[in-house]
């Protein structure tokens, strides 16, 4: 009956111990998504204040933090384009619709982008897109 007891406060014990490491594991990652989203705040100031350049440094952290976050990626393109490198930007804007098909935003600048180059075809069809995203 001991025997029982004690194995019983042990997997107590173990689950308890468990259960904190994916406590400290969901802090840790929420301390992270709010790095990056930080990250992407201050990239958003530099490209209001006309700095693509260092916009793109700050975007390019937030991606680091978060790969997946489709606004990270977005943002990164538009500044990359404002920067003047726009092979590098088109490939963020379209890895930003890719990571998120439903991000109507993200269609919406890459449509921006593709006008601006004079991809009047490509730009109507990503339109389209955005227009169906916020429906």
């Amino acid at each position: 009956m001991q025997r029982l007891i004690i194995i019983s406060v042990i997997l107590m014990a173990l689950s308890a111990a468990g259960h904190l490491g994916a406590q400290t594991a969901d802090k840790s990652q929420a301390a992270t998504r709010r790095a990056a989203q930080d990250y992407i705040k201050h990239g958003l100031i530099l490209a209001t204040e006309g700095r693509p350049d260092a916009a793109v440094k700050s975007f390019e952290e937030a991606i680091k933090l978060d790969p997946q976050s489709a606004e990270a990626h977005s943002l990164l393109g538009s500044a990359l384009a404002k920067a003047g490198n726009y092979r590098r930007a088109e490939e963020e804007l379209r890895k930003a619709v890719e990571l998120d098909p439903g991000y109507g935003e993200g269609y919406y600048y890459l449509g921006i982008f593709l006008e601006e180059r004079g991809r009047k075809q490509e730009a109507e069809e990503a339109f389209r897109r955005a227009r169906q995203c916020a429906r």
